[in-house]
C-alpha cells in the first residue's frame, strides 16, 4: 500500500470516529433535551386540561347539590372532542351495558382502565408516566401509532379517574430526523476530508514524486539528475541531501572512471615501456646464440643487452616505489633543513650536470620544511635531473629556497602548455626518443606528484617554450 493511501485511510478513519462519536454525544444530548422539554410542555397541556375538565364538574356539582351521574359525565367528555382524554369512574348506573363497558365513561383507546392503572406513576396526586421505550399507545380512532405521555388525576365530586394522554410522537420523529441528518453529515465531512486530504497530500508529496523519480534515474546510471528544491522543510532538507548524496555517488564514479582510465594508460605504458628493450634484449640475445659475430659486434650487442637491462632494472625500481607510495597511507615527517635537502640533491644529481656541462646553483637562507627527508630528497632530485635532461651544455640550473617554497628553476627548452597537465602522469615524456636516449621511463614526475600529494604540497609549473620553466614547490 502507498504512503499516501496510508495517510489518507489513517485521516479518514479518525474523521470518521470522530465524527460518529460527536454525532452520538450530539444525538443523546438533542434526544434527553427534547424529551425534558416534551414532558415539560406536555405536562403542563394535560394539567390545563384536566383542571378545566375538574372546574366544570365542580360547577354542575355545586349547582346541583349533589355527585354528578354517568350521563353527565359522558356529556361533559364527548362535548370536549378530545380523542386522548380518558374517563373511568364507578356509578350507580345499572346499565344493562354497564358491565360490558367495565365502568368506561369516555375512552377512544384501545387501552382498558388495567392496562391504564398497571403504569407506574410518580405521584398519586399529579401522576405522569414515560418511557421512550414502552410499547405504543395505539388510538385506534384515528388510526394513528406514535408515543405518549399520560398525567392521571382523581375527581372526588364524580368518584371519577380522569387519564389524559399527551401525543409527544414529534419528539421521535423530529430525533428520527436528526439521527439521518448525523448520519448525513458524518458521510459528507468524511468524503470532503477524504478530498481535501487527497488533494492536500497531492500538493505536499509532489517533492517525494520527483525524488523517486531522481532515485530512479540515478539508479539507471543518470549521475547527474539533482532533485530542485522548492521549500525549505523536510522534504526540501531531504532533497537537499540526496542531491548532496547524488554529488558525492557522480564524484566518486567519475574518480573510478579516471583511476581505471589511468590504471588502463599506466598497464598500457608499462607493457610497451617493457616491450621495447625485452624485445631488444631477446632479439640481440638470440642474434649471439644463432650467428657468429665479429669480437666487436659481440662486444656492442652485450653492451645494448647490460644497457637495456640496467634500463628495466630502473623501470622496475621506480615501479616499486610508486606503488609503495600510492599504498603507504602516512609518512614519518621530520623539521628538514633547506642545505640538507639541496646537498643531498647535488650528491646524485653532480655527475651527470658536469657529464653535460651544466651548472647548479642553491640558495637557502637557514629555511626549513616539515617533511621526510628522504623522500623530499628524492622530489628534488627528479626535478633538477629534469631540468638538465631540458638544459644545454653551459646552462645553468637554480634551486632556491624560501619561507613555504622551493623553485627549481632552468632556462632550457620549457614545457608547451597543452602538456603541462600531462607530465605528471605515469610514462608521459614529452620527447620520447630524448628521455629514453638520456635513460629516463617517464616516472619521474609521477613519482613527484604522489610525494608531494603525501606532504600537503602543491606543485606549480610555470614555463615558456625556448625559455626554460619554473618548478615551484609550494607547502602549505
Amino acid at each position: 500500500m502507498r504512503f499516501k493511501t496510508k495517510i489518507i485511510l489513517i485521516c479518514c478513519s479518525s474523521i470518521l470516529l470522530s465524527s460518529i462519536a460527536c454525532s452520538v454525544t450530539v444525538y443523546h444530548i438533542v434526544k434527553n433535551n427534547s424529551i425534558d422539554a416534551a414532558r415539560s410542555r406536555s405536562s403542563q397541556n394535560a394539567e390545563t386540561v384536566i383542571s378545566s375538565v375538574k372546574n366544570k364538574m365542580e360547577q354542575i356539582s355545586s349547582a346541583d347539590s349533589q355527585k354528578i351521574d354517568r350521563v353527565v359525565l359522558e356529556y361533559i367528555f364527548k362535548q370536549r372532542q378530545d380523542e386522548l382524554l380518558v374517563c373511568f369512574a364507578d356509578t350507580s348506573d345499572k346499565a344493562a351495558n354497564l358491565a360490558e363497558k367495565k365502568n368506561e365513561i369516555f375512552n377512544a383507546t384501545i387501552f382498558s382502565q388495567n392496562d391504564l392503572e398497571a403504569l407506574n406513576y410518580e405521584s398519586e396526586q399529579m401522576t405522569t408516566a414515560y418511557n421512550y421505550d414502552y410499547p405504543t399507545l395505539d388510538c385506534a380512532d384515528l388510526y394513528w401509532e406514535g408515543r405518549h405521555f399520560l398525567v392521571y388525576r382523581n375527581v372526588n365530586v364524580a368518584d371519577c379517574t380522569i387519564y389524559k394522554l399527551e401525543d409527544i410522537s414529534y419528539v421521535g420523529e423530529r430525533l428520527r430526523m436528526l439521527g439521518i441528518g448525523l448520519a448525513i453529515a458524518v458521510f459528507v465531512i468524511t468524503a470532503v476530508a477524504c478530498l481535501i486530504l487527497f488533494l492536500i497530500l497531492g500538493k505536499m508529496l509532489q517533492p517525494l514524486s520527483k525524488l523517486n523519480t531522481g532515485a530512479k534515474q540515478i539508479a539507471q546510471g543518470n549521475y547527474g539528475n539533482r532533485i530542485e528544491v522548492e521549500k525549505a522543510d523536510e522534504i526540501g532538507e531531504l532533497s537537499q541531501n540526496f542531491n548532496q548524496m547524488a554529488e558525492a555517488v557522480q564524484s566518486r564514479i567519475e574518480e573510478l572512471k579516471d583511476v581505471e582510465c589511468r590504471q588502463t594508460l599506466f598497464m598500457g605504458n608499462l607493457t610497451h615501456e617493457l616491450k621495447t628493450p625485452m624485445t631488444a634484449i631477446s632479439g640481440y640475445a638470440k642474434t649471439l646464440l644463432s650467428v657468429k659475430l665479429s669480437e666487436q659486434d659481440s662486444e656492442d650487442a652485450l653492451t645494448y643487452i647490460y644497457e637495456e637491462s640496467c634500463r628495466l632494472e630502473r623501470l622496475s625500481k621506480k615501479l616499486m616505489n610508486l606503488l609503495l607510495l600510492e599504498e603507504n597511507e602516512s609518512i614519518q615527517m621530520t623539521e628538514v633543513s633547506a642545505d640538507t635537502l639541496f646537498y643531498n640533491a647535488r650528491e646524485v644529481c653532480q655527475r651527470s650536470l658536469d657529464e653535460d656541462g651544466i651548472t647548479l646553483v642553491c640558495n637557502e637562507s637557514g629555511e626549513t620544511f616539515l617533511a621526510d627527508a628522504d623522500l623530499l630528497s628524492e622530489v628534488l632530485i627528479n626535478l633538477i635531473d629534469n631540468a638538465r635532461k631540458a638544459s644545454k651544455s653551459g646552462d645553468t640550473i637554480i634551486a632556491t629556497a624560501s619561507e613555504n617554497r622551493i623553485v627549481v628553476e632552468d632556462f632550457g627548452k620549457g614545457i608547451p602548455e597543452e602538456e603541462k597537465d600531462k607530465i605528471l602522469e605515469p610514462f608521459y615524456m614529452i620527447d620520447k626518443s630524448r628521455s629514453r636516449k638520456n635513460g629516463g621511463c617517464g616516472l619521474g614526475l609521477a613519482i613527484t606528484a604522489t610525494i608531494l600529494k603525501r606532504h600537503n604540497c602543491l606543485l606549480q609549473i610555470e614555463s615558456e617554450v625556448g625559455r626554460g620553466t619554473r618548478m615551484i614547490l609550494q607547502f602549505i
